[in-house]
């Protein structure tokens, strides 16, 4: 079972066969920002939460736009000193957590996020032995290497994007390494073909040979592919 936090609200997902379009249909349970938000939050959380006589193997997956990128063997107080120097302009503490991830080039990366505090210490108390990830892994992991050395250039290059209702994710590849990752808030289709236009040009893609490759199901992966056709000749949808 896997928790889904977004900043209002969450969603409880069964991930066993689960397909990529049911876990973005999954239910949601919006909380509206304002007073007390975090206090609506845990009891919102308590009323739906899966009733079991074990104990849930539960895995808490944070859907954000704040997460770094850091080396696989960085200590986890550097971590939360470069976590907070890069993105210092939230007021409310955070508790900042460290992903290792092992890419399918086998490159070896840490996905570096954070949770509301208090939010973490009550999911720690109320909800026993978790594991804790960001949804910029699902990207990340999920880009086979096989597309990655697709482009005939000496130095092959794929921007890979994630697109769900909500966000969209990036990742750039060069000869099969990664070398950028970003994830933007929004449900806008021109803000998803601007922000993909945009780090294709400022990271000066060959916009015949080098890869566009779109995750995602629906109408936002189809559309973002249907945009950005007339300006990126290699685009696969998977």
């Amino acid at each position: 079972m896997t928790i889904r936090f977004m900043p209002d609200g969450f969603s409880f997902i069964d991930c066993r066969d689960t397909t990529s379009e049911q876990l973005d249909a999954a239910p949601f349970h919006e909380v509206s920002p304002g007073p007390d938000f975090q206090q609506r939050l845990h009891e919102a959380v308590l009323n739906v939460l899966p009733e079991s006589d074990t104990p849930l193997d539960l895995t808490v997956q944070i859907l954000s736009e704040r997460v770094i990128i850091l080396p696989p063997d960085t200590e986890p107080d550097l971590a939360a000193s470069m976590y907070h120097a890069t993105l210092s302009d939230l007021e409310e503490p955070e508790q900042v957590l460290l992903q290792p991830l092992a890419l399918p080039s086998g490159q070896q990366v840490a996905l570096c996020f954070g949770i509301d505090r208090q939010l973490y210490l009550f999911l720690e108390r109320n909800c026993g032995d978790l594991r804790f990830e960001h949804h910029l892994a699902t990207l990340l992991q999920g880009t086979p290497s096989s597309h990655l050395m697709a482009a005939p250039s000496a130095q092959p290059s794929c921007l890979a994007t994630q697109v769900t209702p909500q966000y969209l994710e990036l990742a750039l590849f060069r000869a099969d390494q990664l070398v950028l990752a970003n994830v933007y808030r929004t449900s806008q289709p021109e803000n998803r073909r601007y922000y993909v236009l945009n780090t294709w040009l400022c990271e000066g893609l060959d916009q015949l040979n080098d890869h566009l490759l779109i995750l995602g199901n629906g109408d936002p992966a189809s559309r973002l592919h249907q945009d950005l056709r007339p300006f990126i000749k290699q685009i696969l949808l998977q």
